[in-house]
């Protein structure tokens, strides 16, 4: 199944990947914006880097990917959201227009605030900027909370593998509770 939709967006309308929020997710995790590749794919995190999250959080534990099985669908099995600050796609974030994350962040935040999640899980500084200000450091960030949730930042793609692994085994030892 497909997750490629159109959508209507800042007056335009895009091709993008639909929203993917259970009810009472056990986390929602947020990226920028989609990237060709994926709405291609019509799957999420189908680039170079975007693979690296569904290694990620399949090493700590949190996503079993079966043979065959979109990673995404796996995710939301196993109680996450996707979504992402910009519905539109675009090669990297450097190309969203003034204004983007603007629209996109308060969009987000009346969806946070309608499933409920009990974490969010930022896949870029960038989209945590966008929705909270300003982030300085990765993984939990205490005293942070997004539509009630915590706020997690995912390490970016080039972090030394030891701050890596101790951001992840936070990360599932929170949400494993």
């Amino acid at each position: 199944m497909s997750y490629r939709i159109a959508a209507e967006w800042m007056g335009a309308t895009v091709e993008t990947l639909a929203d993917l929020l259970p009810e009472s997710p056990r986390a929602v995790i947020v990226g920028v914006n989609p990237a060709p590749s994926s709405v291609e794919a019509g799957h999420y995190y189908q680039g170079q880097l975007g693979q690296r999250l569904w290694q990620r959080l399949t090493r700590c534990g949190l996503v079993a990917i079966a043979g065959g099985q979109w990673e995404d669908d796996a995710a939301v099995s196993a109680g996450f959201g996707l979504t992402d600050v910009v519905k539109r796609p675009t090669p990297t974030a450097d190309a969203l227009l003034p204004g983007e994350r603007e629209y996109g962040a308060a969009l987000l935040r009346e969806k946070l605030c309608a499933v409920g999640p009990a974490a969010v899980i930022f896949t870029f500084k960038d989209a945590a900027n966008a929705m909270v200000g300003p982030i300085r450091g990765i993984g939990w960030i205490d005293g942070l909370t997004l539509a009630g949730a915590g706020v997690f930042v995912m390490p970016g793609p080039y972090e030394a593998r030891p701050k890596v692994d101790q951001a992840l085994t936070a990360l599932a030892a929170r949400l494993d509770r």
